[in-house]
């Protein structure tokens, strides 16, 4: 009977073990959790444009951007100049022309990336000017295709003095908030950018960082193990 219980206790603790060591390191567990920055910067992701993602002087109305992050574009589409007398950024010979929401995106950006833990979970902050439209697809998206897979933010055509007044959009506290909940598999963050008004501004920007949440049930089998590895030893320790 005392090696039957002895066996138990061995597998009993061998799968407690294993299921500590498969909860990250900041549930106290052994084991690094996966971590996904999403940031815009020059180089990073792709668009349909240019094909490569470079940074842009911005109006000193937008967003200011958060750590890692930076506005981006396909060319020099920001403030070019600066007029601090009136306010405003004269146009630059690559500042697009204007264009409608529901027709023809100005430019569409794309960052793919891969989860490989069974759960990761964040929330993407995006800004835009003039606005935005923000998809989720599944998969790997090569630049020029579109935009497809899931609506994650719909661009708004309400226009305000800087950008739209109401996110996406291009000043402080104008940012859409989207949260994201992925288990594994390769994505591609799309946004299909507008420039409402020609000749003025155009950009994007975003930022998010998405963690490994593990499971509920993870927690509950290693509780349920170590209940029960109790009990045999309790029951071996009987005279």
């Amino acid at each position: 009977m005392a090696s039957v219980v002895g066996s138990r206790i061995t597998w009993l603790g061998l799968l407690v073990s294993a299921l500590v060591a498969s909860i990250p390191a900041q549930f106290g567990g052994v084991a690094s959790a996966g971590t996904i920055d999403l940031f815009s910067q020059p180089g990073t992701g792709s668009n349909n444009v240019s094909g490569t993602n470079v940074g842009i002087m911005v109006s000193p109305a937008w967003a200011i951007p958060p750590t890692g992050a930076e506005w981006i574009s396909y060319g020099a589409t920001g403030c070019n100049t600066f007029v601090a007398l009136t306010g405003l950024c004269t146009p630059g010979p690559q500042n697009p022309m204007g264009t409608t929401i529901g027709g023809t995106p100005t430019a569409v950006f794309y960052q793919t990336f891969t989860v490989t833990d069974l759960l990761d979970t964040g929330v993407l902050d995006v800004w835009a000017d003039d606005t935005a439209g923000v998809w989720l697809d599944t998969g790997t998206v090569t630049s020029g295709t579109g935009s497809g897979g899931t609506l994650e933010w719909a661009p708004n055509d309400t226009f305000c003095n800087n950008c739209v007044g109401a996110p996406i959009g291009c000043v402080p506290g104008l940012d859409a908030q989207i949260p994201l909940s992925l288990g594994p598999g390769t994505y591609t963050l799309v946004i299909d950018a507008y420039q409402i008004v020609g000749g003025s501004p155009f950009g994007v920007m975003y930022d998010g960082t998405l963690t490994n949440t593990p499971e509920p049930a993870s927690y509950l089998l290693m509780g349920l193990g170590l209940a029960g590895l109790g009990t045999l030893i309790r029951r071996r320790k009987r005279p």
